[in-house]
């Protein structure tokens, strides 16, 4: 018995004395996996899960492979806050996420102090353009436009086509709904379109016949929607059985799970401001669009974007710095030179934002279309 452990201590030495295996890079996920985005946060993962795949394939970086750590936010600001604490105490290198404005938002300090970046390209609220950069919170990174940008891209469009004259406006009670509503009235003016109305409701609401109704009755040119997830798809269902056929703008989404109401009519007209379209000429971005395809028989989404590519700028950030460190890897985020998967070049401004193209969308004859890609401040 003796000379049987005398053997296995030698065999577990001479593993010991072998190459060191490295250790993975660990990035966290924020995402509501749960609650009324989970659907979206799902098509978020698509390109999370693609472009570590594809990194990993390519023999990771810094010689080490790259290892997710993904927590459900529940796109709730006080689980997020939960979350962001569990991703530092487990020090992550960096963070992809919050996914919904509110959860970013109330993540950001923590990141900060803790010194780990975090980069979204789906959270969308101003705000996060106003408290991110040097002097401000140098940890936050957004590549997607604003609402504010947004708005602006979609108003001087609205105002050059004439094509509403009056809009209602509804969006969900959070930082997101709210955010969005308020730039779209900011622009509404000087495109020449005059609000009738504005609505708030909590996520989540089972019944929106009480607001279609007031609305149908104020007959608006269009209703301008600032809501995410099952919300939105609750209300444009209820909005087809209410007979409601009037054209939708703001940041509704054209495709996706809406692409039956589409395709039965019941978003014709509508005009959209969003950040990606998977129809984009680009080489990069079919080639991302047929992955999608091929491993889960869809076309990309915002969301399968936003994650795809915020992955892709944190492992370029981490090979640019030659380093894990938070403090590092954030200025490698600053000072790079990005070029996305719609093949546009960008670089972070002193806000921290490499959101320069807004993606103008239209439904004519029951087909979604680009109508311009609008490069914005």
């Amino acid at each position: 018995m003796r000379m049987k452990c005398l053997v296995a201590a030698a065999v577990v030495g001479a593993w010991s004395i072998g190459p060191a295996v490295a250790q993975p890079i660990v990035i966290g996920v924020s995402t509501p996996q749960t609650g009324v985005a989970a659907v979206a946060s799902e098509w978020e993962m698509w390109g999370v899960n693609l472009a570590v795949e594809e990194i990993n394939a390519a023999g990771g970086v810094l010689g080490r492979k790259l290892e997710l750590m993904v927590l459900d936010n529940k796109c709730n600001p006080s689980e997020a806050v939960n979350v962001a604490n569990k991703l530092v105490e487990a020090k992550v290198v960096a963070i992809e996420g919050a996914h919904c404005s509110s959860a970013h938002l109330a993540s950001m300090k923590i990141v900060a102090d803790a010194k780990i970046p975090m980069i979204t390209g789906i959270a969308s609220n101003p705000q996060i353009t106003e408290l991110a950069g040097p002097g401000r919170n140098e940890y936050s990174f957004r590549i997607s436009p604003s609402d504010a940008a947004m708005m602006e891209a979609l108003g001087v469009y609205l105002g050059s086509k004439k094509a509403f004259k009056t809009v209602a406006i509804i969006g969900e009670d959070t930082d997101f709904g709210r955010g969005g509503a308020n730039a779209f009235k900011a622009v509404a003016e000087k495109a020449g379109i005059t609000v009738v109305s504005t609505d708030f409701h909590p996520q989540n609401a089972p019944d929106f016949t009480t607001i279609l109704t007031r609305i149908q009755q104020r007959r608006p040119d269009a209703i301008a929607t600032f809501q995410v997830g099952g919300d939105s798809i609750n209300f444009l269902r209820q909005a087809m059985q209410l007979g409601v056929r009037i054209p939708y703008t703001g940041r509704i989404e054209l495709g996706g799970r809406n692409q039956p109401i589409i395709e039965a009519g019941g978003m014709e007209k509508s005009i959209s401001a969003w950040t990606y379209n998977a129809t984009i000429d680009a080489p990069s971005n079919k080639a991302f669009a047929e992955k999608i395809q091929a491993k889960y028989k869809s076309e990309p989404y915002l969301q399968t974007w936003g994650g795809y590519d915020a992955i892709r700028i944190i492992a370029q950030a981490i090979k640019d710095a030659g380093s894990t460190e938070g403090p590092k890897v954030k200025d490698a985020i600053k000072n790079m030179k990005f070029t996305n998967v719609m093949g546009k070049t960008v670089t972070f401004d002193d806000h921290n934002s490499a959101g320069r193209f807004v993606v103008l969308q239209t439904v004519i004859d029951k087909k979604v279309g680009v109508a311009d890609i609008v490069e914005v401040k």
